[in-house]
């Protein structure tokens, strides 16, 4: 049976755990993201669908440069918010410093794995076992979405590893060692805020869900607790400062953000980014996985359908929260108010948060922790049983790789077939709940694994089904995330993502190719071919894609173009193709610019050559 856990304290004493034990559970994890890259073949990067990424990516090779470049110009339109995303930059520079452009990256998606599974695994294993441990586990480094997210440089990569470990920290069962787990918890939610601002209302109301279960079930010390968590928010906070001083440039990060903030809240930035009809959302299935999982985790705590319908709603709901444990509590409740508050800055406010992949990302921390804490749950007689007890784990492993031999999801909405799988999903929740009791031991066992596996095939589906639409009206256009691509797609030692890993790598070599700035406000302009723009989005994006790009295509200088000059006095102008051709005729009708070539050079990676070409227009090109 599973340890109590309440009152909110250490998990009941079990066999004792030799030092040999806790080493090889130590290693097994330290190694489990590089099995799961293997053994799942999942793909290390995501092919670019915006510059977005791109442009946090150059505040990893070189920041300071960007500064002295482009300070005055990006101001007015705070185009150096990228700049001031700390939570994620500062390790990934630090990363980068240390192991270099593509390495570095490596490095620090590992690192971000291990935040986000380890204390996952060990909230699993105090509240039921080291098996269920290892369910949070595999849950984790099998879900699209993570691992989409962990694919490229937009800071919801780290965003959701910090969610996930500050989640798993806050709701960690221990009296002993309570202020080292919430110390663990704020700095990593905090990290998360300061990653991407728009972590901001999740964290706030995961720690408003923690007061209340706390306030509810343990209020001893609660203040207390608070009071700590908001103190290692303000250090934590102090210190980026100072690491955004040393490593990225400014030091005030904060006031930046906030300036952003409302400059994206202005009507005109609104009108551009925001939905304002919601006809956009019944064609993004994947957005059906959170309450899935959310009902499903109210019925296999014993929830029914008929708490909802009945009139007193409130106290049967209320009684039903009752029963479940602190830790476990915590978690669901916390999910179901980052779903709420999603929703609600969604559809009510004027916040993209949902329609856009790279920020509804954030939510899959806790949905992903839920659904580990839901599986673990259901499956308790299989825990329970020495024989079984792996047979979970197994199906769950199993479930992407029968996903990955026949990886064709066919596009369906949620009318009719997205919302009758969650309503499959949740029958079969409260069918494994309910079999749970059954004295037919062989046949409860079957039908709980048997709808675990159907539970987790269900929400793949869900996720990894294409969400590409027609333009709705009163709708803004969106990228589409190929979830399904996540699952099988490194066929070989890089993987058929081997064309995106090779762009990142020359991206990476493409500042030092330039060389550093003669003056501040020397800017440098870029001109490329546009039929490349879905292989040159990493590349561009390094010097701010489309806001730092002639209006023209390659080759073809336009009365647009010099208009272009005369508004921003470019002192370069960087050419940049895959093949090379136009490059000359490119020069040539700079020429009336005083077109210099300074430099020329081919990065190469793999297959990728990125042929680039800088060129001098002393027109604009001030003496230092």
């Amino acid at each position: 049976m599973r340890a109590p856990q309440d009152p909110y304290g250490d998990a009941a004493p079990g066999p004792h755990r030799s030092l040999w034990r806790n080493c090889v559970e130590g290693l097994l994890l330290a190694i489990a993201p590089a099995a799961a890259f293997f053994g799942l073949r999942l793909t290390l990067m995501a092919p670019p669908d915006l510059n977005d990424p791109a442009m946090h990516t150059t505040f990893i090779i070189d920041p300071q440069e960007i500064f002295y470049r482009y300070a005055a110009v990006f101001q007015p339109t705070e185009r150096l918010r990228e700049g001031a995303r700390v939570g994620f930059l500062i390790p990934g520079r630090i990363s980068y410093l240390l192991f270099g452009g593509l390495p570095g990256f490596v490095v620090f998606r590992y690192v971000l794995a291990l935040i986000a599974i380890v204390p996952a695994y060990i909230l699993l294993r105090r509240m039921y076992s080291r098996v269920a441990g290892v369910i949070g586990v595999i849950v984790i480094l099998s879900c699209p979405v993570i691992i989409l997210a962990w694919g490229t440089d937009f800071p919801d990569s780290a965003a959701v590893s910090y969610l996930l470990g500050g989640l798993a920290c806050l709701a960690m069962p221990s009296a002993r060692h309570r202020i080292g787990w919430l110390i663990g918890s704020a700095l990593l939610l905090t990290l998360s805020v300061w990653a991407l601002a728009s972590s901001g209302p999740v964290v706030v109301v995961t720690v408003l869900a923690y007061w209340l279960v706390r306030r509810k079930r343990d209020r001893a010390k609660l203040w207390r607790d608070i009071s700590v968590m908001a103190g290692v928010a303000v250090g934590v906070t102090g210190l980026l400062a100072i690491g955004s001083a040393v490593l990225i440039g400014p030091w005030d990060y904060v006031l930046t953000t906030i300036q952003s903030l409302i400059y994206l809240a202005e009507p005109s930035q609104t009108l551009a980014n925001h939905s304002r009809s919601p006809l956009w959302a019944p064609y993004i299935t994947y957005l059906l996985v959170p309450p899935a999982v959310g009902l499903a985790c109210y019925a296999a705590f014993g929830g029914r359908l008929k708490d909802f319908l009945a009139r007193d709603r409130f106290s049967r709901i209320g009684r039903r929260l009752g029963r479940i444990p602190t830790a476990q509590l915590i978690v669901s409740v916390g999910c179901a108010f980052q779903i709420v508050i999603s929703a609600i800055l969604q559809f009510i406010g004027s916040t993209q948060v949902l329609e856009v992949h790279y920020f509804s990302s954030l939510l899959w921390a806790s949905v992903m922790l839920t659904l580990a804490i839901t599986i673990a749950e259901l499956g308790l007689p299989l825990l329970e049983h020495v024989r079984y007890r792996w047979l979970i784990p197994v199906v769950l492993v199993a479930v992407p790789l029968v996903f990955e031999f026949y990886p064709k999801v066919p596009q369906f909405g949620w009318m009719p077939f997205g919302l009758l799988i969650v309503v499959v999903i949740v029958l079969l929740a409260w069918i494994a709940r309910r079999e749970a009791g059954s004295h037919d031991i062989t046949r409860s066992r079957f039908m709980i694994g048997a709808a675990i596996a159907a539970i987790t095939a269900g929400l793949l589906v869900l996720t990894v089904t294409p969400t590409q639409h027609k333009h709705e009206r009163g709708t803004v256009d969106d990228t589409f995330p190929d979830y399904a691509y996540t699952l099988g797609g490194s066929s070989s030692y890089w993987g058929d993502d081997s064309t995106w890993v090779n762009l990142y790598a020359v991206t990476t070599e493409m500042p030092s190719f330039v060389g550093p700035a003669a003056y501040p406000g020397e800017q440098l302009l870029m001109w490329w071919s546009n039929d490349q723009l879905k292989e040159l989005r990493e590349p561009i994006g390094i010097y701010h894609a489309f806001f730092d790009s002639l209006p023209s295509n390659l080759g073809n200088l336009t009365p647009l173009d010099k208009y272009f000059f005369s508004q921003r006095h470019p002192a370069q102008i960087l050419l940049m193709s895959l093949t090379g051709q136009g490059f000359q005729a490119s020069l040539n009708q700079l020429q009336p610019f005083g077109a210099q070539l300074v430099r020329t050079g081919v990065l190469r990676s793999g297959s990728v050559a990125l042929h680039l070409w800088l060129i001098d227009l002393h027109e604009y090109l001030k003496t230092p």
